[in-house]
């Protein structure tokens, strides 16, 4: 369905900054202003990193120039002690709504930022805890926002102002034994829609801790209806970039955006750098099964 750009990897740390010597990896992005923006998660060093978060922008996709006053977002808070990690993003209105991971040496938190620029970013702080990654739907279902999180299983969380939110008691997707995603299954980037159903591209490790993406089919008008799902990766770690880095054997895909025809995939590459996948419209909708 996707297929990798050749000429990956696409941003790789920058030695010569003290943030980013080591590490600039998994990003988020979106559409503004006719531009790219990928907000990617950065470290100086490997052991006792402290992560923040950078900006890159891009005309064309695959080439990027990062933002002169890098990073956008840096540790503040208590919980972020240890760095602020691995974002989503979505806009709902004329706001900018980014999650990332808290996490202060022990414990983790999933916290919020907004902006109306991408640039300038004010914290709202915890939203929820003990949890890592969430991903915002950006329509409201039955009056409310949902927001689709976890840390080795993917749960539903349901908030009416984007800012409190309630975590379902009941698992949304969980491994499965003897598959590709039998360690852990991740939030992914935004959903692809496609006519009356959704694509959700999620993360997952097998018990070899190799990190493959992967998806399921949803219902447009319930989102919490899952049609289909693929019993293999849709990408897989085969390139130096992806097999070694901070962690081996990985991709990692946090960002999707539509752009100039097609969709730009992003990810990690061994928790090192970024490279990206790009597929066209008519390429996904042929790789799915027929789903009614």
């Amino acid at each position: 369905m996707f297929t990798k750009y050749k000429k990956n990897p696409i941003i790789i740390p920058d030695y010569k900054i003290s943030y980013e010597k080591e590490c600039a990896y998994n990003p988020c992005a979106i559409v503004h202003h006719k531009k790219i923006h990928l907000i990617y998660r950065a470290e100086g060093q490997y052991r006792d990193y402290i992560s923040s978060l950078c900006l890159a922008t891009s005309e064309d996709g695959y080439n990027f120039t990062k933002y002169k006053k890098n990073p956008i977002i840096k540790p503040t808070k208590t919980e972020e002690k240890r760095g602020c990690e691995d974002p989503r993003i979505t806009k709902i209105k004329d706001t900018f709504y980014l999650t990332y991971t808290a996490y202060n040496g022990h414990d983790i938190s999933l916290s919020l930022a907004t902006s109306r620029d991408l640039i300038h970013w004010k914290k709202q702080g915890i939203i929820l805890k003990n949890t890592k990654s969430g991903d915002i739907y950006p329509k409201k279902i039955n009056n409310e926002y949902l927001m689709f999180v976890g840390k080795g299983d993917i749960s539903i969380a349901r908030s009416s102002d984007l800012k409190n939110w309630k975590l379902d008691k009941e698992h949304f997707l969980c491994p499965r034994k003897n598959y590709f995603d039998s360690r852990l299954v991740e939030v992914g980037p935004p959903f692809i829609e496609l006519k009356d159903k959704l694509v959700m591209i999620y993360n997952s490790s097998d018990k070899y801790i190799r990190y493959s993406p992967s998806f399921i089919i949803l219902d447009k008008k319930n989102p919490l209806k899952i049609l289909y799902r693929h019993d293999k990766p849709m990408l897989s770690p085969n390139s130096q970039f992806e097999l070694f880095g901070k962690v081996n054997n990985v991709i990692f895909a946090e960002g999707l955006v539509k752009f100039k025809g097609k969709y730009f995939l992003y990810y990690g590459g061994a928790d090192k750098c970024i490279g990206v996948a790009t597929a066209t419209q008519k390429e996904i909708e042929k790789s799915f099964p027929p789903v009614r």
